[in-house]
């Protein structure tokens, strides 16, 4: 419950009080975090089954594409896992699941990371 009023709070607030990302920085939580079940352009060659990779999403002809981006933590399966820390709540993790533990100022990188993807990807 608390995390669902933090996640609401957050999404309302959102990327408004985040300062702007630094691409490198994004890329390396990407590296960091996300390459464990996502496939990074560049980084890695397998994913976890059909998790989409970085390219196949930011590739999307989807409409709402960047904004699964910028509330990925609150998109299954991700709230299993993933903790932000200024929010300090504790998940339900799957068993033998490792969380990933990530700041609200890596989330504004990332998205730098995610633009500049889609900068090279989508021409």
């Amino acid at each position: 419950m608390l995390r669902t009023v933090l996640t609401v709070v957050f999404l309302l607030t959102g990327f408004a009080g985040c300062q702007a990302g630094d691409a490198k920085k994004g890329e390396d939580v990407a590296i960091e975090h996300c390459r464990r079940c996502h496939v990074i352009p560049g980084q890695n060659n397998m994913g976890i089954g059909i998790t989409p990779s970085f390219k196949a999403m930011v590739q999307s002809r989807a409409d709402d594409w960047r904004h699964k981006f910028e509330v990925f933590y609150a998109l299954r399966p991700h709230p299993s896992f993933v903790i932000i820390q200024e929010f300090r709540t504790t998940p339900e993790f799957p068993l033998g699941i490792t969380p990933v533990i990530i700041a609200v100022d890596d989330l504004g990188h990332l998205m730098a990371y995610v633009d500049k993807l889609a900068l090279d990807l989508r021409k």
